[in-house]
């Protein structure tokens, strides 16, 4: 039989006075906690803020080819200092939030709209019902609070008017503060989205108590008749059966539940009771309505689990938003160390291609020099016999020399291989940019939403190569339009020596000037020589000062300085996400410890060598010395919600072994090599060793700090 709400409220009383006050002692104590793990984050941004920004400012600020280096890593620094100081802030302002009601225990009121939250208000605050009906608004202003026995209550809209990032962050900031979330279905309607819509709301490991509004409109006289004389006719146990296997089917679907609590109430009686008109009837109203059996409930939860569930309220939701920076800093270290990875890759093949582009332009200038005095070299014979005698013989040389037109033909070089070179950058840019999407499209894809690292923002710097080979151009053009040398005068001044070694010539003169033409041959060809060797000479020249030195070397310089510095941004990252996940331990450390001592099973802190979670799903903790305690598994768990496997100290195999719980595994078949263990499990105990999502091999790689890899074996296999 149901107890009387005066029976309750006499078994409670001032026990449900002193449980809130310790609740409010511990949360005091708690906070002071929290605030000191905050503070300690926060000291880790500034240092992770400090080494990033010496890496960014350690890179090159005037590379001829990659010239914003320097503003990609100055651009990821900023990128990464407004995330971190983002995420810090919003952690101070949630713990900020609950030290203005440190005293106060929270219950939040969550359900779909119309189930009901507004008539339980209105009735709890003896209001004049004027919001009841109207529970379709969409705004945040919906957020209500109000005072009920004691209790902080938070009224929110319903679940399915958090659609936006903004509603969303309300509601998740709501059930921050809260230290247990009630659950609000109808009769008329216990809808699978409701459920989905408390998924996000779930994974805050809050205590969950499910409340059943049973609609019956007791407006109409007959339902008030029949509700006043015998509340079977609402509350119907069959009817209620079938609700509460929807509920515990919903539960357990969508929100892992297994084990819950349901209670039935009538929120429009609960209201009816306020009403002047229904005066009369208003104790027997408050008595079927069943609001006493909800707040006997509470009261049981804040007098047997209060102290645990504050502690969970600061410590734990403390924890959960460093755990969430944790898990954002690893994701950007691994993001940024893949970015750095695919630019180096990149630019190796890049730098093959310069070597080959290198080598094959000095040969290059070396033929083409030959090809440009060609014609010389094939017109000497002609040219002396023709011109040997003449007075104006090193003019007509000269107007030779000239029509080769050597500085047209120089720049012509210059231009070619510029857009050689121009179009292999332009190529690889256009490689990178395709590629770098790909990227883009499959970061995307990962579970983390946040990619502090856009690869095809970090190469936009390829498109400046342009502008560098631009002014590379200037310069070339104005080397090859000066005179630096004037093979036209020296050549004509080889030719009129040889004229005036002619002029003398008497006696047997056809021979004399067979040799001399001989002779002046062998001179021409060796100018020639010369002129080519000159002519590479200079080529070759420009290329290196203009090119190799001055672009291809400033493209590896300035790329390397890149990824190197991406690459200790990454290693920063890294470092930054350990010291914070060495927070988040301790915070997991102590909610066990203080759990403990709250629920009669204490354990020395040290005691607890390591400990990871998966915050409202398993716990696993290694022990520091070689004894169980399941007993404190055990109650903490039942207390916090969550599974937890405590493991002894031992040989690696055993704790490799025993960390797979709750799969059963056989140190004899755990493998050990310096980063992974192997272990060989039966087929039907696959499932329980990997978890569900792969959680539980994941948490059980944390605990022993090296990689396990789970294979399949059949049971009559042999180790």
């Amino acid at each position: 039989m149901r107890k009387t709400r005066a029976q309750n409220g006499n078994q409670f009383g001032d026990a449900y006075s002193r449980a809130l006050d310790e609740c409010a002692r511990v949360a005091r104590e708690e906070f002071s906690v929290a605030s000191g793990a905050l503070h300690d984050a926060e000291e880790i941004g500034l240092r992770l803020k400090a080494a990033v920004g010496v890496v960014a400012r350690r890179a090159p600020a005037d590379g001829a080819a990659v010239e914003d280096a320097r503003a990609r890593l100055q651009e990821l620094e900023l990128k990464l200092e407004t995330t971190l100081a983002g995420s810090l802030r919003a952690t101070g302002a949630a713990l900020h939030a609950k030290e203005a009601a440190l005293n106060r225990f929270t219950v939040t009121l969550f359900g779909r709209t119309m189930a009901g939250k507004s008539t339980i208000r209105e009735a709890l605050t003896r209001g004049d019902g004027a919001t009841i009906g109207k529970g379709a608004q969409r705004t945040t202003r919906d957020v209500r609070e109000y005072t009920w026995n004691s209790l902080r209550i938070i009224d929110t809209p319903g679940i399915g008017a958090f659609e936006g990032d903004e509603d969303r962050a309300q509601a998740l900031s709501v059930i921050d503060e809260t230290d247990v979330v009630l659950f609000l279905a109808s009769s008329d309607g216990i809808q699978e989205e409701s459920f989905k819509g408390m998924q996000e709301l779930r994974q805050q490991n809050k205590p969950l108590l499910f409340v059943l509004n049973v609609k019956r409109d007791l407006e109409k006289p007959v339902n008030m008749r029949r509700f006043l004389k015998d509340t079977r006719s609402v509350f119907d146990d069959n009817e209620l059966r079938g609700h509460f296997d929807r509920i515990h089917k919903l539960a357990g679907e969508y929100l892992g539940m297994r084990d819950i609590r349901i209670i039935p109430i009538h929120a429009q009686a609960a209201y009816l009771s306020t009403r002047p008109e229904h005066e009369e009837h208003a104790e027997l109203l408050v008595e079927h309505c069943r609001l006493g059996d909800l707040l006997d409930e509470i009261k049981s939860e804040v007098a047997r689990r209060g102290t645990v569930r504050r502690v969970q309220t600061i410590v734990d939701g403390t924890q959960v938003s460093l755990l969430d920076i944790q898990e954002d800093l690893g994701e950007q270290a691994k993001t940024v160390r893949r970015a750095a990875q695919y630019l180096e890759d990149k630019f190796s093949e890049l730098d093959v291609w310069l070597d080959g582009f290198v080598r094959a332009t000095i040969a290059r200038a070396e033929t083409e020099a030959a090809q440009l005095v060609q014609p010389l070299r094939a017109s000497v014979s002609s040219f002396i016999d023709e011109n040997l005698e003449r007075e104006d013989v090193g003019e007509r040389w000269k107007r030779k020399v000239k029509a080769l037109k050597i500085e047209d033909w120089l720049e012509r070089q210059q231009a070619s291989i510029l857009d050689e070179l121009r179009g292999r950058l332009v190529e690889f840019s256009r490689e990178m940019s395709v590629e770098s999407k790909l990227i883009g499209e499959f970061d995307a894809a990962m579970p983390s939403q946040f990619d502090p690292w856009d690869v095809r923002r970090t190469l936009r710097w390829t498109a400046a190569i342009g502008g560098a080979l631009a002014s590379v151009e200037a310069v070339a053009f104005w080397i090859a339009g000066t005179e630096l040398w004037n093979p036209v005068g020296w050549i004509a001044a080889g030719v009129g020596v040889a004229a005036f070694a002619l002029s003398w010539l008497f006696g047997d003169r056809e021979e004399r000037l067979q040799r001399q033409k001989a002779k002046a041959a062998s001179q021409l060809r060796g100018t020639i020589d010369e002129l080519e060797q000159r002519v590479a000479g200079r080529l070759k020249k420009w290329f290196y000062d203009s090119v190799t030195s001055r672009l291809v070397r400033a493209i590896r310089k300035d790329t390397k300085q890149l990824y190197n510095g991406m690459r200790d941004v990454s290693r920063s990252l890294d470092d930054g996400a350990r010291q914070v996940g060495a927070i988040v331990e301790r915070l997991n450390r102590r909610l066990l410890v203080r759990t403990g001592q709250f629920v009669g099973a204490s354990v020395e802190e040290t005691r607890i060598a390591r400990v990871v979670r998966d915050p409202g799903v398993r716990t696993k903790l290694l022990w520091s010395d070689s004894i169980d305690n399941p007993a404190f598994c055990k109650q903490v768990g039942l207390a916090i919600g969550e599974w937890i496997d405590g493991i002894p100290e031992g040989p690696i195999e055993q704790k490799v072994a025993w960390s797979l719980r709750p799969a059963s595994v056989s140190p004899a078949r755990v493998s050990i090599s310096p980063q992974t263990a192997v272990v060989r499990v039966f087929r039907q105990e696959v499932g329980r060793a990997i978890g569900r999502r792969g959680n539980n091999v994941s948490l059980a790689s944390r605990l022993v700090g090296m990689r396990i890899k789970v294979i399949s074996e059949e049971p009559n296999a042999h180790v």
